[in-house]
């Protein structure tokens, strides 16, 4: 198997499994992550998501040896390749459950999109991020070209592209790439206690903030304000808001639906 899926209690951990080679992507692997993503958006047992790789890397690319072997059109391959990738991109930013990337060792190349496509990033403190699409010749993609200008600006975007700069955990921190950078001892604990801290939110408020968040950018801002104070209002209304402010007026932890 290309990917593992394991479950702890309500969280779902899909680790990609080939450490030997850096994890990079097939299309095999590809396929079989969206299809593990896909499932962990419609289980409904499953309360928040965690993505990671195994052994020295989440994710150093695509495979170079599977694009030799399709040459002189290792673009057809591509096409096939990012259809899934990017199905799995496009799932992990809208499903309405939280997602958690726990980035261990080299994010790099079409690994990149769905690395940075999680509601919450922490970093292993050996962790690099780079881009590596121009030295292979071909055009970034799996949603780099999505998630990089929101994330960081067209002007770092632009670095880690044109200017081939690597990035370091700390780097990866300072850019807003990641939230946290942790010790590589303790990146997996630290990681299942987040996403334990997110299974047990309030999970429509958690959803509708998701697709707050990403409409913002296409929407106006009278459209944005009111569609915030549509969702807050509904929100307020709702069981886990109810529970959230009897919790606070009893001093004591809320613990919602």
């Amino acid at each position: 198997m290309t990917i593992l899926v394991e479950n702890d209690g309500n969280i779902r951990i899909i680790t990609l499994n080939r450490p030997e080679k850096l994890n990079s992507i097939t299309l095999e692997m590809a396929t079989e992550l969206n299809k593990a993503v896909k499932d962990a958006e419609k289980d409904k047992s499953v309360k928040c998501l965690v993505i990671t790789g195994k052994g020295r890397a989440f994710s150093s690319g695509g495979d170079v040896n599977e694009m030799g072997e399709h040459l002189p059109k290792a673009g057809d391959l591509f096409y096939k390749l990012t259809e899934q990738i990017h199905a799995c991109f496009t799932t992990i930013l809208t499903m309405g459950k939280p997602v958690v990337n726990s980035l261990n060792g080299i994010v790099a190349g079409g690994a990149l999109g769905f690395a940075l496509a999680g509601d919450y990033r922490i970093a292993g403190k050996s962790a690099k991020l780079l881009s590596a699409h121009f030295k292979r010749g071909f055009v970034p993609a799996g949603g780099t070209t999505y998630i990089l200008p929101r994330l960081i600006g067209l002007g770092r975007t632009q670095t880690l592209f044109f200017g081939g700069k690597n990035l370091n955990s700390s780097e990866m921190l300072e850019w807003g790439l990641v939230h946290e950078v942790i010790e590589d001892k303790y990146l997996n604990k630290r990681t299942l206690k987040m996403a334990k801290e997110l299974a047990s939110g309030p999970a429509n408020a958690i959803a509708e903030t998701k697709k707050l968040l990403l409409e913002s950018e296409s929407l106006s801002l009278e459209e944005e304000l009111e569609k915030e104070r549509e969702k807050n209002r509904d929100s307020g209304n709702s069981g886990d808001a109810i529970e959230g402010i009897k919790a606070f007026l009893d001093k004591r932890e809320p613990e919602f639906e």
